[in-house]
Parts: structure tokens; C-alpha cells; sequence
């Protein structure tokens, strides 16, 4: 009898020790989701900035590719 009440204790220390694991695990995980949705936000705020600074900045008039004909030698026909 003494052996049940002594598997019964390990047992739910096991399933104790689990839950204590897996809450922290959770914890974990929250904090981990807020840092990623922030840091989302930020690349998203950068990528606003470089597609305005890209479309108002010197390289606006530039071709096809990004080269700008002053800066190859090329006239904007392709021709020298």
C-alpha cells in the first residue's frame, strides 16, 4: 500500500513539475510574440520611409534597373 501513495507523489510531482514547465514555456512565448509584432512594426515603419525617401530622392528619375543615365554615360535611348 505504502508503494500506491508513493507512485501517486511522483506522479503528480511529474505532472506538477510539467504545468510549472509549460506555463513558463507559455510565458516565454508571449513575450517573445510581443518583441517580434514590435519589431514588425518598425521594419514596416522603414520600408514606408525608404519608399517615400526612393520616390521623392535623387534616384527617382532613375531607368530602368536603377541606373540613371548620368551616372552610366547612357543616353536614356541606350545610345553613347
Amino acid at each position: 500500500m505504502p508503494w500506491i501513495l508513493i507512485d501517486l507523489l511522483l506522479v503528480l510531482i511529474a505532472l506538477a513539475s510539467l504545468g510549472l514547465l509549460g506555463f513558463r514555456l507559455f510565458r516565454q512565448v508571449k513575450a517573445l510574440s510581443r518583441t517580434v509584432t514590435t519589431a514588425g512594426e518598425t521594419v514596416a515603419r522603414a520600408t514606408d520611409q525608404l519608399a517615400v525617401a526612393q520616390s521623392s530622392g535623387p534616384l527617382a528619375a532613375a531607368g530602368p534597373g536603377g541606373a540613371r543615365p548620368d551616372v552610366t554615360g547612357r543616353s536614356p535611348s541606350g545610345q553613347r
